[in-house]
């Protein structure tokens, strides 16, 4: 009988397989690379044109704790939380690099960390998101290895904001809320009670928040604890210093700055007042949608108002479930409150003072792009598409930080050549700088910085004279700009080579300036005579022969110091009033210019002397005028007079016309001068004045120049050699 039965495999069911365990993925370190991203590009674009020298405001900062130079006047309006971040780096060496090169560092590891305190409350890749967004705007860039207190701002109030929707399931959220808003009321104190406000509003409003008041008021005053200190201190109260902040600001009220914060946005830095058009619109798209992209953001979050996300954090726990718009709104809020008082309540714009708005909006706005990749019909299609403009966003913000970078390198490159000219012109601490862009010149070259008048008013006329008369002083203003005030009319004028400015000494510090060169020269000169005598005796001999000529049309082609004919009048009063005698005696002289190609020209003139200044007028469009305007060096002798003889000699006046435009001053010329209208108006700033006369048989020149005594020479017989007499 044939055995039917199956065997025992074929009837039990198969034995089951172990579930292999699955594995854990770590997510990629989206906002890490952000991070470092955002570290590279400062060292590649930016420090290579910051790294040699500090401009006005970081300068203001710096001086605070640099014990190698004075501190330069703080304002109301300004916090020293800045300083004193910069404080370790600054007391251990005086290398702007060094400085540069940590703040990027600093700035990135802040970036990531105020971010990161997104990662329990949204997807990792969307806060990577909103930090590549914000950290790839041309104004963050270049603020990260700056001394600015912005850019902190913005970083604090992400990390504020988080830690605050933290509270609820997280008791330690509080005191990192606390210390965050400390921080940020410390660098900025206005900015720190900006963003707190909408907090407190919410913690006193809603039930679930209002653990973190307790933070949030002991962070608030223990970062402004400083600065009401100060406020009592020097101004005599918080209303006080808020007055004067009020006034330094230009008047807080409302003024609708909008439009001024629109035409900054591709620079200029500084935008005050802020007259300048919009530069490359086509640069500004990303800027223009911010709005747009935030209704849509808080429009999806009130729609989706009940969805619930997890968020896979640490070890695998899941995060503290939040509802959508408190994560999408509050920011939102926060972000409109910084930005209020910049766009509403001042006159003047800077696009750092919108990027805490621009660090808080990119959070919202960074959930729309994966919310439009789900609920497209091609998701990989919209995707590729929105990475494009992602990337062309971030190129067109890589152009104009390129551009700025390179703009921010020749401003603060002019304030580091004018300290060094200053320093030739031997300003050494103790030292004082007074006029434009007076506080940044003043910390490169090492000196104290003072102003009688503007938003840095740090002194009286008086006292800044009488520190002018005990230390080094050099008053800064713009070449053929600027009219020296009235107590620096006879100060000594010297052009600061490369800057555009002018320095003013007083005329006792210019004559002992020039007396040093001078001895310095001598000292120069004497060295290398007996070099050369050691080689010729005869050489030498003969250097010696010839030695002692004067100066002649020198000052035509060479640069000297210069100063106003009253500066002139109160160095050599003797001296001046014979050479202003000399030229009123006749109505027309002769002046020299230079033609096109370097050749002379020789014209005919008329020359005013007028409240201290030596003026000259010509016709519209004359070929003098014109010569002037292309190169302001001249030289006008006095007519000699009829007759052979020079019985009295005569004065030949050279220096620099200054073309004056002012209408004022036009106008006062004309009411008093009657000359024909129009005309061209040149102030001269005189570098070298000349009298030769005859006296017993010899021919004798007198010679004198800005910061030196009158020199006399005697030209001698042809058996004489000329001598010198001082």
């Amino acid at each position: 009988m044939e055995n039917t039965a199956a065997p025992a495999a074929a009837v039990l069911p198969p034995r089951s397989q172990p579930r292999q365990p699955r594995r854990y993925r770590r997510p990629a370190p989206w906002l890490g690379l952000v991070a470092v991203g955002y570290a590279v590009v400062q060292f590649a674009v930016v420090i290579p044109h910051t790294g040699h020298a500090l401009g006005w405001d970081e300068s203001v900062y710096v001086s605070q704790v640099d014990p190698r130079t004075p501190s330069a006047y703080f304002s109301a309006p300004r916090s020293r939380g800045i300083s004193l971040l910069v404080a370790p780096v600054v007391a251990a060496t005086d290398s702007v690099w060094a400085l540069r090169v940590l703040l990027v560092l600093a700035s990135a590891g802040a970036l990531y960390g105020a971010f990161r305190v997104w990662t329990r409350l949204l997807p990792p890749a969307q806060v990577a998101l909103a930090a590549l967004l914000f950290s790839g705007l041309w104004i963050t860039q270049i603020s990260g290895p700056a001394v600015m207190p912005n850019l902190w701002v913005a970083i604090g109030a992400v990390a504020a904001v988080g830690w605050f929707l933290r509270v609820p399931g997280e008791p330690g959220a509080r005191w990192w809320l606390a210390a965050v808003l400390a921080g940020v009321t410390l660098v900025r104190t206005p900015d720190g009670g900006w963003l707190a406000l909408p907090l407190l509003i919410g913690a006193i409003g809603t039930r679930l928040w209002r653990p973190a008041l307790p933070a949030l008021i002991g962070g608030s005053l223990l970062g402004a604890a400083q600065w009401i200190g100060e406020a009592y201190d020097r101004f005599g109260g918080i209303g006080e210093r808020l007055g004067v902040s009020s006034d330094v600001e230009g008047g807080m009220g409302l003024h609708f700055g909008v439009g001024a914060a629109l035409r900054s946005l591709n620079g200029p830095q500084l935008c005050r007042p802020c007259e300048v058009p919009l530069r490359h619109p086509e640069l500004t798209v990303w800027w223009l949608a911010l709005p747009v992209l935030t209704l849509l953001a808080v429009s999806a979050a009130l729609r989706d108002r009940h969805a619930l996300r997890r968020v896979r954090v640490g070890l695998g726990r899941p995060g503290t479930r939040l509802p959508a718009v408190p994560l999408t709104v509050l920011p939102v809020v926060c972000a409109a409150a910084l930005a209020l008082p910049y766009l509403l309540l001042i006159g003047y714009s800077a696009p750092r003072f919108l990027m805490p708005a621009y660090a808080l909006l990119a959070l919202p706005i960074a959930g729309l792009i994966p919310r439009a990749v789900r609920t497209a019909r091609s998701p990989r299609h919209l995707a590729a598409a929105l990475g494009v403009v992602i990337t062309l966003h971030l190129a067109s913000q890589l152009v104009v930080l390129g551009h700025t970078a390179a703009q921010s390198d020749r401003t603060t490159g002019r304030y580091r050549t004018a300290a060094q000219g200053l320093q030739r012109l031997g300003l050494r601490p103790p030292c004082l700088v007074t006029g434009d862009r007076a506080l940044p010149v003043a910390y490169h070259a090492g000196c104290s910085s003072a102003q009688t008048s503007g938003n840095n008013r740090s002194t009286t006329l008086p006292a800044l004279l009488r520190r002018a008369s005990r230390e080094p002083t050099a008053l800064l203003l713009r070449r053929g700009r600027d009219r020296p005030p009235a107590y620096a009319r006879t100060w000594v004028s010297y052009p600061l080579a490369g800057t555009g400015w002018n320095a003013y000494r007083p005329p006792d510090q210019a004559r002992e300036w020039e007396a040093e060169k001078a001895r310095e020269a001598e000292k120069s000169r004497q060295a290398e005579k007996a070099r050369e005598a050691q080689k010729s005796r005869e050489a030498e001999k003969s250097r010696q022969e010839t030695s002692g000529k004067a100066a002649s049309m020198g000052a035509m082609t060479m640069t000297y110091p210069t100063t106003s004919w009253a500066g002139f009048q109160a160095a050599e009063p003797a001296f001046a009033g014979y050479a202003q005698d000399r030229f009123r005696r006749y109505r027309h002289h002769v002046l020299a210019t230079l033609r096109q190609d370097g050749s002379p020209r020789v014209t005919p003139l008329e020359v005013t002397f007028l409240s201290g200044e030596l003026w000259l007028g010509m016709m519209p469009d004359s070929r003098k005028a014109l010569d002037l305007r292309r190169d302001p060096r001249f030289s006008v002798q006095a007519n000699p007079g009829p007759g052979e003889g020079l019985a009295e000699g005569d004065v030949r006046v050279s220096g620099r016309a200054v073309e004056v435009t002012d209408p004022e001053t036009v106008a006062r010329f004309a009411a008093q001068v009657r000359p024909p209208e129009p005309f061209h108006l040149f102030r001269a700033e005189v570098t070298e004045v000349v009298h030769t006369a005859s006296e017993g048989g010899e021919m004798v020149l007198r010679t004198w120049r800005p910061g030196r005594p009158v020199q006399v020479v005697r030209r001698g017989t042809d058996d004489a050699p000329p001598r010198a007499e001082g």
